[in-house]
């Protein structure tokens, strides 16, 4: 019994001793082998279909239907004498009175029409031109026109160089002073559809236009007026507690 216990001693150890003699002899790590190359790229997935189209926004249609007026500057700028010319096409009204208007009366017809360069709104964007003119006998092949105002509001000439040039808030008559070559050809008014269309030029003598030359101020008028269909009344106030 005593030999026993002894002999399985002895195993015991040598087993340790075995073990930690194996384990300090594990050989060391070798280096990091170099990286391999990288894989080639996958194909591309093909294109999905196109989606449907949506529907159209909402447009200014309402505020272009009644035409336009072309108008074209012709000068030199005030700052180094070289010749411009400017060109640009008003064609945005508002459902206003006063603005797209003719009164018919007896053997004249009197038009108002205003158009604005972009859509119009009372802070951001009022640059526009306003005509105000009567014409005699518009039936006749002897019309003649007895009066014509052109006003520009809120108008810059901007040059390739960014310089500009406010041609804004001045109005001119054909019976001014300062105003020559005066005209007004291929004038034409249907009154089945209101349409009026003319062609009209002058020039602005030096000293009464801000660019100190001589100006030119063309206009091409193709518009759409509407008519006045009753005069100014005023109405009786309505009934006490009654809107």
């Amino acid at each position: 019994m005593e030999k026993f216990t002894i002999s399985t001693i002895y195993k015991t150890l040598i087993i340790c001793c075995l073990g930690i003699f194996l384990t300090n002899c594990e050989g060391e790590d070798g280096a990091i082998g170099s990286s391999g190359n990288n894989g080639t790229d996958g194909i591309n997935g093909t294109d999905g279909n196109n989606g449907t189209n949506g529907e159209n926004g909402v447009g200014f249609d309402q505020l272009l239907k009644h035409g336009s007026i072309k108008l074209t500057f012709t000068g030199k700028r005030p700052d180094n004498n070289i010749a411009f010319t400017d060109s640009n096409t008003f064609e945005f009204t508002k459902n206003e009175d006063r603005l797209n208007i003719l009164n018919i009366d007896q053997e004249y017809n009197h038009y108002e029409v205003a158009r604005f360069l972009s859509a119009p709104g009372n802070q951001f964007q009022r640059a526009a031109v306003f005509l105000e003119f009567t014409v005699k006998n518009p039936e006749t092949e002897e019309h003649s026109f007895e009066d014509f105002i052109f006003s520009i509001n809120k108008y810059d000439v901007i040059f390739e160089d960014l310089a500009y040039l406010p041609l804004s808030n001045r109005g001119y008559s054909k019976d001014d002073e300062y105003i020559s070559n005066f005209s007004i050809t291929n004038y034409s008014y249907n009154a089945e559809t209101n349409a009026l269309s003319f062609s009209f030029s002058f020039d602005v003598d030096a000293d009464s236009n801000i660019t100190g030359h001589d100006l030119s101020i063309q206009g091409e008028v193709d518009v759409i007026t509407v008519k006045r269909i009753i005069e100014d009344v005023v109405l009786p106030p309505p009934p006490i507690g009654k809107n």
